[in-house]
């Protein structure tokens, strides 16, 4: 996703009252962030336009070769075929903006020799939001390349997206490429699980990167993609789509804990997270333990 494109939740009318309010108490209607999916269809990675959002099997892979797109099963049968997108390489033009609502996030851009080998973060599924308004809530840590113009993720949601859904809680990993979006099939899971999200690099070759996303203990979520620039950019994010109040997003906080990322030459990475917060809204990521070994970063609601 393009980082400089990036299309944040603004706030209607908000009293200054209600700013001193704790997230966990809902804020009235009018004094609500509303962000509204109007060009296609939500996705983890923006609007998409139903034609380009596939879902796969899983273990299937997302393979970048000549001048095809193919999808191929875990036993190497192709699926589908398409022409090549604009690759997601270092040497690609820029892809236009995915257009997304990325609430708050905490990031780390990887700018040394060695890649990111894994990257895994742990975190529980929270309770349902108080109010069902037809809401999308997405929570994921991913990697997207230095152009910010591809992304891969196992992600947790809440309510519908083109994968799916309703007013429960899934989860799927996705990679959403230039113009081709791809999931595995959602699995319903419940408040209060512990999820394990992790990516992984497989190989490499020259500039051509493999990597996949899965939740280590739910069945069904492994993803792969190849032939793809190496992915720089890790994230631990909440984004959503046609939230109305406050109510709209789980009560209390999130918190990512264990989050690990190890690089292929062995080393564990010095990192300090970034954050982009909401303030507005009072929706905010703070981080509680810095580092790339069992860091620990909560959103609040």
């Amino acid at each position: 996703m393009l980082l400089k494109m990036r299309v944040f939740i603004t706030a209607a009318t908000v009293l200054t009252s209600l700013l001193s309010l704790t997230l966990a108490v809902p804020a009235p209607a009018d004094s609500a962030a509303i962000t509204d999916v109007s060009t296609g269809i939500a996705t983890p990675g923006g609007a998409r336009e139903n034609s380009s959002i596939i879902e796969i099997p899983d273990d299937a892979s997302i393979t970048y070769v000549g001048d095809q797109l193919q999808v191929l099963d875990a036993n190497g049968t192709i699926l589908h075929t398409f022409p090549v997108e604009e690759e997601p390489t270092p040497t690609a033009a820029a892809a236009p903006a995915l257009k997304t609502g990325w609430i708050t996030f905490a990031s780390w851009m990887n700018n040394g020799d060695s890649p990111i080998k894994t990257f895994s973060t742990t975190w529980k599924v929270p309770p349902e939001p108080q109010a069902k308004d037809g809401q999308t809530v997405f929570l994921f840590n991913s990697i997207e390349p230095g152009k910010q113009n591809a992304i891969i993720q196992p992600v947790l949601q809440f309510g519908t997206s083109r994968a799916g859904g309703g007013a429960y809680w899934s989860v799927a990993s996705w990679w959403v490429g230039p113009k081709h979006t791809f999931h595995t099939k959602l699995v319903k899971v419940n408040p209060g699980a512990t999820l394990h999200g992790l990516i992984t690099l497989t190989a490499h070759n020259g500039n051509k990167f493999n990597y996949n996303s899965k939740f280590t203990n739910v069945k069904g979520t492994s993803l792969n993609v190849k032939n793809v620039a190496e992915l720089k950019w890790a994230t631990e994010t909440l984004e959503a789509y046609s939230i109305k109040k406050r109510a709209d997003y789980p009560a209390g906080k999130t918190v990512w804990s264990g989050i690990n990322l190890k690089l292929a030459n062995g080393n564990v990475p010095s990192v300090k997270w970034d954050t982009a917060q909401d303030l507005k809204d009072g929706v905010k990521t703070t981080v509680n333990k810095d580092g790339a070994k069992d860091a620990k970063i909560t959103i609040t609601y």
